[in-house]
C-alpha cells in the first residue's frame, strides 16, 4: 500500500524560478548590483548549505500546504507538513525516512483504506519509501536545494524592488516576473552570505510564502524504536 502526495512541485515551484539566473557580480556594494546578479549570488550561496528550515503556506488550485521542515545533510529531517485539512510529522535519519499522520490527514489521502490504515497504524511512524520524492526532498538539503534552485529555460525577466527589512535583517526584493506563472518576489540578504530568506507569491494559481531560516544550525534526530514503526507496504490488502 502506497501513498502518494504531490507536495514538493506545489512549494517547491513557488521558489525555482525566482533564484534561475547567471553567477553574482563583484560589485562590493551589493544593494547596486544588477537583479540578475544578486538573483546569481543567492543561488550561488544558498547551494553551499549543509541545513535550513523551510516554513510557511502555499494554496495550490485550491488546496493549502503549510510546512515547518528543517531539512540537513545525509537524509536528515525533522518537521511537519499540513496539506488537506491534516498534518503529518516528518522524520528522517540517515536516509531512511518516516511519516507519522494524524487521523485527519488519512482521512484526506487514505481514500477506502483510510479505516483500514488508521487500525493497523494508530500513533505510529510509518515508513516512507525511497521512491516517494513527494517526502523524501525534503529530508536532503542538497536535493531540496537541487529542485529549488535548478535551471530553467524561459522568459523570466528580474527587477529589483528596493531595499527593505525582514526580522531585523536588511534584505534586497527582487521581483521575478513569468510570463506562464505570473510574478513572484524574493528577499535576498544584503550582508553576506546573501541567502534567500523569503519568497512570496501574490498572483495566479500557486499563491503563498516560504521563508527560509537557520541556515546551517545543527538539529539532533533520533529514529523511532522498531516497535513504533509500521510498514504499510507489508500490510497487504
Amino acid at each position: 500500500m502506497t501513498i502518494r502526495v504531490g507536495l514538493a512541485l506545489a512549494v517547491l515551484g513557488l521558489g525555482a524560478a525566482t533564484l534561475t539566473g547567471c553567477g553574482g557580480g563583484g560589485d562590493s556594494d551589493f544593494e547596486k548590483q544588477s537583479a540578475e546578479d544578486i538573483v546569481g549570488s543567492a543561488k550561488t550561496d544558498m547551494k553551499k548549505l549543509d541545513s535550513v528550515k523551510v516554513a510557511g503556506t502555499v494554496t495550490s488550485d485550491g488546496q493549502e500546504i503549510s510546512l515547518d521542515v528543517q531539512s540537513g545533510s545525509g537524509g536528515n529531517c525533522t518537521g511537519s507538513i499540513t496539506v488537506g485539512g491534516g498534518t503529518t510529522e516528518l522524520l528522517g535519519v540517515d536516509g531512511q525516512t518516516w511519516m507519522r499522520p494524524d487521523e485527519a490527514f488519512w482521512r484526506s489521502f487514505g481514500g477506502d483504506s483510510a479505516d483500514q490504515i488508521l487500525s493497523a497504524v494508530g500513533d505510529k511512524w510509518v515508513v516512507i519509501g525511497a521512491d516517494e520524492d513527494s517526502f523524501n526532498q525534503f529530508c536532503d538539503v542538497d536535493k531540496l536545494l537541487d529542485e529549488l534552485l535548478k535551471d530553467e529555460s524561459d522568459d523570466s525577466t528580474y527587477k529589483k524592488l528596493g531595499s527593505d527589512e525582514l526580522d531585523g535583517d536588511d534584505v534586497i526584493k527582487v521581483e521575478n516576473n513569468d510570463s506562464e506563472d505570473g510574478p513572484s518576489t524574493g528577499y535576498v540578504l544584503v550582508d553576506e552570505p546573501h541567502y534567500l530568506v523569503k519568497v512570496e507569491r501574490t498572483e495566479g494559481s500557486d499563491q503563498g510564502s516560504v521563508t527560509f531560516s537557520d541556515f546551517d544550525a545543527k538539529f539532533d534526530v533520533e529514529a523511532p524504536a522498531d516497535d513504533e514503526v509500521v510498514d504499510l507496504n507489508s500490510l497487504g490488502g
